[in-house]
């Protein structure tokens, strides 16, 4: 998983597209991890847990934005049926601080995890509270017409036909 010898600044997340929103999360770990001198770790799945459509990135491609936009290593968990049946804390404990090695989790508002998304950033910050390790929740990025930047708003967008919109939101130009 996160290979350092010292606690990271973990990112939680699928960062299906790499939009402007999986972005803010970028920013907000880098400034923690540089201040600390740590790695900024990002926590991803082989495929959606629960997908909602046809994902915007190869497995691939995400690696290779989330590197570019500033993370020093990504982690990758294979979303078989042990993580697919796995409780919130059982997610915290084994993967996030036992693999991952996080010191500092910085997710989004809307962050779910565990078995059926049962758990959100209530039960993580309770679980970093005990933990004692930091937590940051970056509330919604929104395009200046109030519309929330999310994957499932971008598939939509590019249904549509509306690359415009989607390229907005992603921060980035399409490949054709």
């Amino acid at each position: 998983m996160c290979k350092a010898d010292r606690p990271a600044v973990v990112c939680l997340g699928f960062f299906d597209g790499v939009h402007k929103g999986h972005l803010a999360l970028l920013h907000a770990a880098r400034a923690v991890a540089d201040e600390r001198g740590w790695p900024v770790c990002v926590h991803t799945f082989d495929h959606a847990p629960g997908s909602k459509g046809r994902a915007l990135t190869t497995l691939e491609e995400r690696t290779d934005l989330l590197l570019q936009a500033g993370a020093d290593q990504v982690a990758v968990s294979t979303f078989d049926d042990h993580m697919r049946l796995m409780q919130g804390d059982d997610f915290f404990r084994e993967i996030v601080l036992g693999q991952l090695k996080a010191g500092y989790i910085i997710c989004g508002d809307d962050h779910r995890f565990g078995h059926k998304g049962a758990w959100g950033v209530r039960e993580l910050a309770d679980l970093c509270g005990r933990a004692g390790i930091g937590l940051t929740v970056v509330p919604e990025v929104t395009l200046g017409n109030g519309m929330r930047i999310s994957s499932t708003a971008i598939r939509q967008a590019l249904e549509t036909g509306d690359t415009a919109l989607a390229e907005d939101m992603l921060g980035r130009k399409l490949e054709k």
